[in-house]
């Protein structure tokens, strides 16, 4: 429950951040007969800054072994809370970035393993969020096995079994 209430809280202030964010400047040179000139603030990092600080502490997890599957309810319904909290983030990304998707893996015996492991897993999400509506042109994913292991915890560990969210530049 105090995930979820994390979380309803996380997207309240980030939709807060990225609406007070993405203000543009008006700036009138005094010239005679020049035009209005919108001024580019930086709007479109702050954006992604702002995404990427919501999404930060997103994760799918639950994965069985070295599978794409999530088999307990409790995971099956943390996937779907987290791809409907995820949906309206992905659609306030600004032209030229993604959502990107990454999938990752425990210890398993190979390389070549963990990464096919991984990227299933991300396209597993990439897939649900298609079933949703997002756009595939807003997303991409992919696979980094091990390579990028969640902080204090075993490389064996089933919480390096995840999928995460950044928003990166096409």
């Amino acid at each position: 429950m105090k995930k979820v209430l994390f979380l309803v809280l996380s997207v309240s202030l980030a939709a807060f951040l990225l609406s007070s964010c993405a203000d543009t400047t008006q700036v009138q040179d005094t010239t005679p007969d020049t035009p209005t000139v919108k001024a580019d603030t930086g709007g479109d990092d702050m954006a992604v800054r702002a995404i990427n600080n919501q999404v930060k502490g997103f994760a799918i997890d639950g994965f069985a072994g070295a599978k794409a599957t999530i088999n307990k309810n409790e995971d099956l319904e943390n996937m779907k809370r987290i791809v409907a909290l995820v949906k309206p983030i992905i659609d306030k990304i600004p032209d030229g970035y993604v959502m990107q998707i990454t999938g990752h893996a425990a210890d398993y015996p190979t390389p070549a393993l963990q990464r096919s492991v991984s990227v299933a897993r991300a396209k597993k999400i990439y897939d649900e969020l298609r079933k949703a509506g997002v756009p595939a042109s807003k997303m991409t994913y992919k696979g980094v096995g091990i390579s990028e292991p969640r902080e204090g915890y075993s490389p064996k560990d089933f919480a390096q079994r995840r999928v995460s969210f950044k928003a990166v530049k096409k």
